[in-house]
């Protein structure tokens, strides 16, 4: 089912239970960890061919994260129902979702080799206020030049 989804409306809430995927037809969403709180963290903005929604899916456990419509965004909504018959006439867009997930595993690893090498060095150091939040901006520099395309790193 194809959904028109204004601009600023939340699509997913990070802990909720949620079992339906999204394919963006058009348009931009934005990932949050932490949406309307002190710490609040944008994870990344998707656009037109990306998913959302599959760990809720796949795992069948509470979202991970808030989606929120960057612009006004067409979906095609793709429930629990529907995903067998998906998977067989849409193949190849679950390769492209396995590939993204195995990206996000080498990414949480980057991410935890980064936490683990600045957690050495503050017990090496004391005064560690140098590497306070050293690999949050490293990560997501890491993030950006890889996963945007070059009309997004100027948004906002």
């Amino acid at each position: 089912m194809i959904m028109t989804i204004p601009e600023g409306t939340i699509i997913l809430k990070e802990g909720e239970v949620n079992m339906d995927m999204y394919k963006i037809i058009t348009g931009s969403v934005e990932a949050y960890s932490g949406y309307g709180t002190e710490k609040e963290s944008i994870l990344g903005i998707m656009s037109k061919g990306q998913y959302f929604g599959e760990i809720g899916l796949f795992s069948q456990k509470p979202s991970i994260y808030t989606i929120v419509a960057f612009s006004d965004v067409a979906v095609m909504r793709i429930t629990m129902n529907e995903l067998d018959d998906y998977i067989r006439n849409n193949h190849h867009d679950i390769y492209e979702i396995m590939h993204r997930m195995a990206e996000t595993m080498y990414n949480m690893k980057y991410s935890m080799d980064m936490v683990m090498d600045d957690m050495q060095k503050v017990r090496e150091d004391r005064s560690a206020s140098q590497y306070k939040a050293f690999f949050a901006k490293q990560f997501a520099k890491y993030n950006v030049q890889r996963d945007f395309p070059d009309s997004m790193h100027n948004i906002r």
